[in-house]
């Protein structure tokens, strides 16, 4: 495929109201992997919308991502920190793969950091919501917050987020998938994200972990489906992670909740 019919291609992809806001390089790779086994325009569009509907369908599918940039628009700095909570448990609900780690988020994030040690860096990968947790952290007023997802809105929204809130930080728009940030980090974070992006390109996990340039990352994988069925998946993800940590020759660390499994991987 030529780069003006792969520009054709990404073009026709932004005319979607579901995948308008993603960012260019994914629309660009899964363009590129549909020209690369389909012929004729209508079909590679419709075989990349399909890959884009198997890859982030179910986590769009309900998301008004402008609810909640309408939310963030009204922070105000000077708030007490439970108004603070409340305003981010409102943001944290309005999806299932954050609102289910709502009941154990405190704990969790006390237990990895007593593990690693606060950060004065972290890094968000393929953040979504994970940033309106941020309350719940613990850390300290001079920390400094980068992170990237996909989805343009959920970028504006987490600037806007942590820009209100007077906190040092960076947000992108990238894929990690094409290629992961090069900020330094003590901690990196890469929450329920390994399945999806093993969807996609087999070995991807192992690689981001690889490539992330932190000294501890945080991998979690969900316990169970969106729809609420198990199926194993606790015992399939902690497979993955043995295999993942063997291949890397790195040591790692699991903390257990009802609904979500952390590993901390120990880089150095």
């Amino acid at each position: 495929m030529t780069e003006e019919g792969l520009g054709e291609i990404v073009s026709a992809l932004r005319e979607s109201r579901k995948y308008r806001f993603l960012c260019g390089d994914t629309l660009e790779r899964v363009a590129r992997w549909a020209g690369e086994r389909h012929s004729g325009r209508r079909e590679i569009v419709k075989a990349a919308k399909r890959k884009l509907h198997q890859a982030y369908g179910a986590y769009l599918e309900g998301f008004n991502l402008s609810e909640i940039e309408t939310i963030v628009e009204g922070v105000d700095p000077d708030w007490p920190d439970e108004r603070l909570r409340e305003t981010c448990l409102e943001i944290l609900r309005r999806h299932a793969s954050t609102e289910e780690r709502i009941p154990f988020m405190a704990e969790a994030y006390g237990e990895i950091f007593r593990r690693v040690g606060r950060p004065r860096v972290i890094l968000d990968l393929a953040c979504g919501l994970n940033p309106f947790a941020f309350p719940w952290m613990g850390l300290s007023s001079d920390v400094t917050y980068h992170a990237c997802d996909i989805d343009e809105r959920i970028v504006s929204a987490v600037e806007g987020f942590f820009g209100r809130l007077g906190v040092e930080h960076s947000v992108e728009c990238a894929d990690v998938l094409v290629s992961a940030p090069e900020v330094e980090a003590e901690v990196a974070l890469l929450l329920k994200t390994i399945p999806c992006l093993e969807r996609q390109e087999k070995g991807a996990g192992a690689e981001i972990v690889r490539a992330v340039r932190a000294r501890h990352v945080v991998v979690s994988f969900p316990a169970r489906s969106l729809g609420g069925r198990s199926k194993g998946m606790r015992e399939q993800y902690g497979g993955e992670m043995e295999r993942l940590a063997a291949e890397l020759g790195v040591g790692v660390e699991e903390i257990s909740y009802p609904t979500e499994t952390f590993y901390v991987v120990r880089k150095s």
